[in-house]
């Protein structure tokens, strides 16, 4: 009996000092040790947040755009020619009266260079390569180009486009924006889909994927043999991702299709905001293969960082889905936003963060490649025009979707490579429109640091272009220079 007392205080003890008492004691005293070091870094300079959050302890490193009054004073200048108008293009009155009515009234450096270039060269037109940062209006400046050169033909010439995009989403924002400009124009527009009849009398636009044309073709040989024997326009938007697996095969079948016929008249004209030109491999050699002869139509920020934009790198001290909710909440909730866009790389971390983010906040979406075609249409349309709404995507957006006032964005995941990061970014980089890109700076994530790099540094982006394998094995080479002066020193 006397040891039992005894036996009983030493089991306790054993089983206190063998359970984590420190998450006791964080559940029973939640206040007892509450840190408050949200800390901006802002060139050199650190500033305490006001409403520090409990828990959530990070700091944002900063790279802020240009100041507000150098901003001002020179935005046109950088992305649009506002001493310009379409007219002054010569551009066709039908046309310029459709472009005012959606609200253009002032063309882009790369829409005003492009028309400058076809007003002094429309009898010897060469391939066109358009080499433009994103939001600059690429698309648009080829539908104008196209409109106009369709409206200047004499009444009984007929011209025929084909125009690839690289999925549905795409391929009906191009469409969209080819019939609200093409009312007053004689042509027809098609959105390719499976089971059409294409009625090839007169002017004739045809938008499609790869696939889906070289599908359309094997099905209905008579049609579009006829249809390529009169092609004068090739259009390839987004051409760095046509000219890689797993289209670049259906392009090719295309180009030998066309070169069959040996018209000598088809010009090309393909789009691209990231354009490698570095390594035998790279896209640009291999789409100079089939793109000869071509005359390049660049911007000054092509492959830049954009100079309205500010860049944020959140530092957290332990990198997981709870920490990094956390801080997207914070900062969501202390900031003046409109439109949120937040980056996943997977259905899943797409679904999650989605799910996390619902009870803090309303009107938020999840849109990923798990929805059927008409459901995503309805979400990015529920999108664009709810107020203050937050939309969790996965990449299936992270090219040439247009959607205004996005003023925030964060890469939940780390993008694949910095390619991906420069099309994420596009989103909000909007021609001359300001707003907030969120990323965290988790220094085991090979592409972040990279990504951290180029801004510290002021790195044009293109200088990190190149494929994962490559880019792994320079991270690699410096890590081990960096071990090897460690233990010189």
């Amino acid at each position: 009996m006397f040891f039992t007392p005894f036996l009983i205080s030493y089991f306790l003890f054993i089983i206190v000092n063998s359970y984590n008492i420190n998450k006791v004691r964080n559940n029973i005293f939640p206040y007892a040790k509450c840190i408050y070091q949200n800390v901006i870094t802002t060139e050199g300079k650190r500033v305490v947040l006001k409403s520090a959050q409990k828990y959530n302890t990070f700091t944002i490193e900063h790279f802020p755009s240009k100041t507000e009054t150098e901003t001002e004073r020179s935005k046109d200048g950088f992305f649009f020619k506002s001493d310009k108008t379409f007219s002054q293009f010569h551009i066709h009155s039908f046309l310029v009266e459709q472009l005012k009515k959606n609200n253009i009234h002032v063309p882009s450096v790369i829409q005003s260079d492009l028309l400058e270039y076809y007003n002094n060269n429309f009898e010897k037109l060469k391939n066109i390569i358009i080499a433009a940062e994103n939001g600059i209006g690429k698309t648009l400046s080829y539908i104008i180009f196209i409109l106009n050169h369709i409206l200047k033909q004499p009444k009984m010439k007929s011209t025929f486009v084909l125009i690839f995009q690289y999925n549905n989403l795409l391929s009906k924002q191009c469409y969209d924006i080819v019939k609200s400009l093409s009312r007053s124009v004689k042509v027809k527009t098609t959105n390719l889909k499976k089971g059409d009849l294409l009625n090839l009398s007169g002017s004739f636009i045809l938008i499609s994927s790869p696939v889906r044309f070289v599908t359309y073709m094997k099905e209905n040989k008579e049609v579009v043999e006829n249809f390529l024997n009169h092609l004068n326009f090739f259009i390839i938007d987004e051409v760095d991702v046509m000219f890689d697996k797993p289209y670049m095969k259906y392009i090719s079948i295309v180009y030998e299709e066309i070169h069959k016929r040996n018209t000598g008249n088809i010009i090309s004209l393909i789009t691209s905001s990231t354009l490698c030109n570095k390594g035998k491999k790279s896209i640009y050699n291999n789409i100079m293969k089939y793109i000869t002869n071509a005359v390049i139509i660049k911007t000054d920020f092509f492959h830049n960082i954009h100079p309205f934009i500010n860049y944020h790198f959140v530092n957290l001290k332990i990198y997981n889905i709870k920490t990094k909710i956390d801080a997207i909440k914070h900062i969501i909730s202390n900031e003046d936003h409109k439109k949120v866009l937040i980056f996943c790389n997977t259905v899943k971390s797409c679904n999650t963060v989605c799910s996390l983010l619902k009870s803090h906040f309303d009107n938020i979406f999840s849109f990923n490649s798990s929805l059927k075609k008409v459901d995503q249409f309805e979400i990015l349309e529920l999108f664009k025009n709810s107020e203050n709404p937050i939309l969790v995507t996965t990449d299936i957006i992270h090219r040439g979707i247009d959607i205004k006032n996005i003023t925030h964005l964060f890469h939940f995941d780390a993008p694949s490579n910095i390619i991906v990061y420069t099309h994420r970014n596009g989103r909000i980089s909007r021609g001359a429109s300001t707003g907030d890109i969120y990323m965290f700076n988790h220094s085991e994530s090979l592409i972040t640091k990279k990504i951290y790099e180029l801004h510290k540094n002021n790195v044009k982006f293109e200088d990190i272009f190149s494929r994962k394998r490559s880019l792994r094995k320079n991270f690699k080479r410096d890590i081990k220079k960096s071990n090897q002066q460690k233990n010189i020193t």
